[in-house]
């Protein structure tokens, strides 16, 4: 079986909203990778992002918005996989599970447990990925990963890969 690794790299530079310590950002980054094949990898720069110190965690990205080195790749993606179209947006919303073990006014760096439901290409299913947050001078910055089974959302990319790993890295402000 071919896999695919999608190493999701969301990146969050959050600005605090408000007292009740909610940060948010529009400029989050995520990126993936094929497993099997260096020369399949995109990024994206426009993720909307928010977390709380309740321990809410959300994104939320267009599809469209994944660049590739190769414009022929990024169509192919669009087109025949992700069908962007169709499914224009990817969307997770979760809970830390370990939220009080975070000190969001201490520097250091947490462990944490993130429950919560992935939806892609029109399929939601459940996701705990396993990250660490780390407050640093005021900023904090969120990092995780987590397998994609493309079938488990009825994508067919069985002809470049039928796995992913992501990777989720965030920094927020």
């Amino acid at each position: 079986m071919k896999k695919i690794l999608l190493l999701a790299a969301l990146t969050i530079g959050f600005t605090q909203l408000n007292a009740q310590k909610q940060f948010g950002t529009r400029n989050a980054k995520v990126s993936f990778i094929a497993t099997n094949d260096d020369d399949v990898k995109a990024v994206n720069n426009e993720v909307a992002s928010r977390l709380s110190d309740n321990g809410q965690l959300s994104f939320s990205l267009l599809i469209k918005g994944f660049k590739f080195e190769y414009a022929e790749m990024q169509e192919k993606f669009n087109n025949d996989y992700a069908e962007s179209n169709k499914f224009p947006r990817a969307e997770f919303k979760g809970n830390i599970s370990n939220i009080k073990e975070v000190n969001f006014t201490k520097d250091g760096t947490y462990k944490v447990v993130v429950k919560g439901t992935l939806t892609l290409h029109g399929v939601t299913k459940p996701l705990t990925v396993n990250g660490l947050i780390t407050v640093k001078a005021g900023k904090v910055s969120a990092t995780g990963k987590f397998p994609i089974v493309m079938k488990d959302f009825n994508i067919d990319a069985s002809a470049v890969t039928e796995k992913v790993n992501a990777d989720i890295n965030a920094v927020y402000q």
